[in-house]
């Protein structure tokens, strides 16, 4: 074995010394095993333009050592396999042919593909199907604050988070930031409960009962003083309202677009097909 490493490593080092230099049209035999060739062209496409000498020659004995162990164990797999399991030809002509076809599509939904939807479409198509549109979660809008619970700013906090005023809420807001409280507020984004909880630390085991109950909650917990108001909820089972279901319906409504346009696409190219003559067909239904 140190004998054919020795030779590999100078048939290496040949790379790396012609591979600044290298010709296309060159196809000099590197190596060959079982009448299987491995032509300096090729092994000279693995090697990065920038490496130095040594490190092209350490690269190219790897990848010669690396190409006889392939072929040996592609060779003892054809002598040992049954043939059944070497019939890989349909298998990889499918998985090509599957790819081409993806590819195309991909292409041709991102070049006619309209993906502007209205406010007009969502609504229709959320009046459409409102039985589609029934909540798994309990959802709420809700405001929400917390900051250490022996921070100097408290009453404060609590003035502004209670007040109804608009200014009161853009001051609530940046007094949190100055103090670096966290909070949460947007009178349009909905939020499921699981999502809420893992910003508040509450522990409700009646979660219906609570968001019916419960529009004010103060609490003290490892520290910090949580502040949440429920400004408005919907329970599971109910209807969800349009502005949660918004992204959804606009993502739904792209993709019947998406296999509509691709329906379309795979018909036209029959009919032209067959109107052109190239589809023949050598037998008749029954």
């Amino acid at each position: 074995m140190s004998g054919l490493k020795g030779i590999l490593s100078c048939i290496a080092l040949s790379v790396a010394i012609v591979a600044c230099n290298w010709n296309s049209d060159r196809a000099e035999l590197i190596a060959e095993i079982g009448g299987i060739q491995l032509t300096l062209k090729e092994l000279t496409e693995v090697i990065p333009d920038n490496s130095s000498a040594e490190d092209s020659a350490a690269l190219a004995d790897h990848y010669i050592q690396d190409w006889f162990t392939k072929q040996l164990i592609i060779a003892k797999a054809e002598a040992s396999l049954p043939e059944e399991l070497q019939s890989f030809e349909e298998m990889i002509e499918n998985y090509r042919s599957s790819l081409m076809i993806y590819a195309f599509e991909q292409e041709w939904v991102r070049q006619k593909l309209d993906t502007i939807v209205t406010d007009q479409e969502i609504e229709a198509y959320y009046n459409e199907n409102e039985k589609n549109f029934q909540l798994k979660d309990y959802i709420l809008k809700v405001k929400f604050t917390a900051l250490a619970a022996d921070s100097k700013n408290i009453t404060q906090v609590k003035k502004l988070f209670n007040s109804t005023k608009p200014e009161d809420l853009v001051k609530w807001e940046q007094l949190c930031v100055d103090i670096g409280a966290s909070y949460f507020f947007n009178e349009e984004d909905w939020m499921k409960w699981d999502e809420f909880i893992k910003q508040a630390p509450l522990e409700v085991y009646d979660i219906e009962g609570f968001l019916k109950k419960k529009k004010m909650v103060e609490f003290e917990k490892e520290n910090n003083l949580y502040l949440i108001s429920v400004v408005d909820y919907q329970l599971t089972g109910s209807r969800s309202p349009l502005s949660f279901e918004r992204d959804k319906i606009r993502s739904m409504i792209i993709n019947k677009r998406k296999l509509a346009l691709l329906d379309t696409m795979r018909k036209d190219l029959y009919t032209k097909a067959e109107q052109d003559g190239e589809i023949k067909l050598y037998y008749t239904k029954k």
